[in-house]
């Protein structure tokens, strides 16, 4: 973070100088360029007069970058008015008296046309009352001010979506943070039942277990994995659940399409295949379905859950795992989502559709 904070105040820093070169050096002389093209269709006066344009370029530059450095900067940014106005006061008063200076110093280049050398050692020489134009300076100063605020906007403007950023990941950081217990509070719950029975597949759950800890811990932190491992570790929630039902009921869980190069934000659709075994399947009587589907055409993720409404769970309460899914959504893909909900008397059917973005899709190197 420090790192491209600090690379995208040097950028700004590069725009100050360049503004200032160009706008005291490159532009005057290209104005040289252009006007004696077009009046004699020569640039012989123009090498002429390029030592008058260096000299007299950098030495109204310099005072300039005072006021934007000092004055703008430190004083008039920071609603310090009443400096503000006396140092601008001071520096037209100093200015008045620099510019005969400037004058003078381009009077001695020798090298320059006569009329060059003339015209300006008359004005080094002249009574000095006021020895510059209040319309011109007044003009560069607000030139100079513009570029100033155009800079600050800027970068307040990068500071706050910095700022909006650190606040999502922060969101993000506490959904998954909520998610987690939530998710292994239920499984826990699944195998510690299979342990009272004496099930000879409480083993083999707890391997099961401890690789979807394992995926929780080391993939779920990263803010994308291939969707092949967030389909894999889905699988396992599923073979955890379908050992706890046997009887009537009948679990689908199928994917098309899933290539190696598509990734997606982990355990995002863990909590929608939660619900549908929650209130899908009915314990006491063991029937019921569940099925899901996942697929992937292009850059578009299918996903199609639908199951029976077990028991007496007729309106199932919403809970925080499709509140936590959506909340989510609206963070991750703003706009690029769209969610059906099918909430039949019998059945219930969720359609998620997930428009994933242009950086979803390169190898992952995790």
């Amino acid at each position: 973070m420090y790192l491209n904070i600090r690379r995208f105040s040097n950028r700004f820093v590069w725009l100050e100088i360049a503004f200032f070169l160009g706008y005291f050096l490159f532009f005057p002389l290209s104005s040289d360029i252009e006007f004696n093209l077009r009046e004699g269709g020569s640039t012989t006066i123009v090498l002429q007069t390029l030592p008058y344009r260096i000299v007299s370029g950098i030495g109204y530059l310099v005072p300039y970058w005072v006021y934007y450095k000092l004055l703008l900067q430190r004083y008039l940014f920071r609603k310090r008015y009443l400096l503000f106005g006396g140092l601008l006061f001071c520096f037209l008063l100093v200015f008045n008296f620099y510019t005969p200076l400037i004058n003078g110093l381009v009077s001695q280049i020798s090298f320059s046309p006569v009329n060059f050398i003339s015209s300006q050692g008359i004005n080094f020489k002249k009574s000095i009352k006021l020895n510059f134009s209040l319309f011109y300076i007044c003009r560069e100063l607000l030139v100079i001010s513009a570029l100033g605020y155009f800079i600050k906007s800027a970068k307040q403007e990068q500071q706050l979506q910095r700022i909006h950023k650190q606040q999502l990941q922060a969101e993000l950081t506490y959904l998954k943070v909520q998610l987690q217990p939530h998710f292994f509070f239920n499984t826990l719950n699944n195998i510690y039942a299979l342990i009272l029975q004496d099930s000879v597949q409480a083993a083999p759950l707890v391997a099961r277990l401890a690789e979807m800890m394992r995926y929780i811990i080391y993939e779920a932190s990263k803010p994308l994995v291939q969707l092949q491992q967030e389909i894999d570790f889905l699988k396992h929630y599923v073979a955890v659940e379908a050992v706890r039902y046997s009887g009537q009921t009948r679990i689908l869980f199928d994917t098309q399409g899933i290539r190696d190069t598509a990734q997606i934000e982990p355990l995002l659709l863990l909590p929608l295949v939660e619900n549908s075994f929650k209130h899908g399947l009915a314990e006491e009587t063991n029937a019921g379905f569940v099925q899901i589907i996942i697929s992937l055409m292009g850059k578009e993720l299918f996903t199609e859950i639908s199951n029976s409404k077990a028991g007496l769970v007729r309106n199932p309460p919403k809970g925080i795992g499709l509140e936590n899914v959506l909340k989510r959504l609206d963070l991750l893909y703003p706009g690029r989502y769209t969610m059906e909900i099918n909430n039949g008397e019998t059945v219930y059917e969720l359609r998620l559709t997930i428009q994933l973005k242009s950086h979803d899709t390169v190898p992952y190197s995790g």
